[in-house]
């Protein structure tokens, strides 16, 4: 999904003056205010601004730096790979998504279906999810890194209480043994949880990060149900289903 104009123009009012109104940035464009409202809900899906009751506010630096540019990088591959793994969701789940950015590429494809209780450790997902009319439970903890991803002892006893149908996640790495593996400690950790209390774990990978090994070894990928590329791998030693 790339930008308008009239969208960069809401970026550019919004990063002068921090925070505009509906009714303000109507005036200021020569657009009505539905519009508007419209343009607001595309820019948070891409993770740039924060939408407020009445207007809008641009993301901070802290928070754009703390996700590692993770949402502005690969979108192409991560919006491929949310639609493909977005064949699993039905009606009336309870889906989990852990903090990576590509897992939040799915609360579009979660808004399409009914009954649907969504619980996820990115502060961001939970406000996109929000804004989408998504049942949304934001799993409490400490942030990672000063990002939008919570973790810690908060964050372990909240999952420890939850069973979910459906976990999307991902990770920094993928080796061709199958290996899944992650930088943060933190990050792991609740993964590891997340994973022990879903009944069906999918793993949501772009290309990038194959034939990686990072610090904190995570899961095999035999381990899990099914794995989602943007791109088939043809050395990848895997015995789980592959989309």
């Amino acid at each position: 999904m790339s930008t308008t104009k009239r969208q960069e123009q809401i970026l550019k009012l919004l990063s002068e003056n921090g925070f505009l109104t509906v009714e303000k940035l109507s005036a200021l464009t020569y657009t009505s205010p539905p519009s508007i409202r419209r343009d607001l809900t595309k820019l948070q899906n891409m993770y740039f601004i924060k939408r407020t009751h009445g207007g809008a506010s641009i993301l901070d630096s802290n928070q754009v730096a703390s996700l590692d540019n993770r949402l502005s990088q690969n979108t192409v591959a991560k919006r491929k790979i949310a639609k493909k793994a977005s064949e699993l969701i039905c009606d009336g789940q309870t889906i989990m998504l852990d903090g990576s950015s590509t897992a939040g590429f799915l609360v579009p494809h979660i808004a399409k279906h009914k009954d649907i209780t969504l619980f996820t450790n990115n502060m961001i997902t939970a406000m996109n999810a929000i804004n989408y009319g998504i049942k949304t439970h934001c799993i409490g903890g400490l942030s990672v890194n000063n990002s939008a991803v919570l973790s810690g002892p908060q964050s372990y006893k909240f999952i420890s209480e939850v069973y979910a149908d459906i976990l999307f996640f991902s990770s920094y790495a993928l080796d061709k043994n199958g290996v899944i593996s992650d930088p943060p400690e933190e990050e792991n950790s609740l993964r590891s949880l997340m994973l022990k209390n879903s009944r069906q774990r999918v793993f949501l990978c772009d290309s990038e990060k194959f034939n990686r090994k990072s610090l904190y070894t995570l899961s095999s990928i035999n381990d899990i149900d099914v794995a989602v590329f943007d791109t088939f791998w043809d050395d990848l030693n895997a015995s789980c289903k592959i989309l």
